[in-house]
């Protein structure tokens, strides 16, 4: 099966975890994308987040990598995950995104999440303690 690779970054507020939703879809995903050619792995997260939400990031440090049946694709999607703080004010103009949310424990229930978010990486955050919940 074919396998997707892309970074994803965790980026916890106040107890919340950020994800965004793209345009015309019901599924929330984490915030990243594909590394493009030449770029490291934390590199592409800098960039997917100035994309994504207008700002500018710091890589605290890599989580792990997750994989889980891809939620858009007949595929698998390995996540090289890593937990990131945003700096600056969020300016969330992609045109690919329709918008984006800090999460609750209690609205993560009320909103489509892939399995990787859900069985995998929201339960190593809880057990972590980067999550209390």
């Amino acid at each position: 099966m074919k396998i997707i690779h892309k970074i994803a970054a965790v980026v916890i507020q106040d107890n919340k975890f950020l994800m965004v939703r793209k345009k015309g879809k019901d599924i929330w995903t984490s915030l990243g994308g594909h590394p493009e050619e030449g770029e490291t792995e934390e590199q592409a997260l800098i960039r997917e987040t100035n994309e994504e939400m207008g700002c500018s990031a710091k890589v605290i440090k890599k989580i792990g990598d997750f994989e889980a049946p891809a939620v858009f694709d007949d595929a698998m999607v390995r996540l090289s995950t890593y937990l990131v703080e945003l700096e600056g004010d969020i300016i969330f103009e992609d045109p690919e995104l329709e918008e984006y949310k800090f999460l609750s424990k209690e609205e993560v229930n009320n909103v489509k999440l892939p399995d990787s978010i859900t069985k995998q990486i929201i339960p190593y955050c809880i057990k972590n303690g980067l999550l209390m919940w």
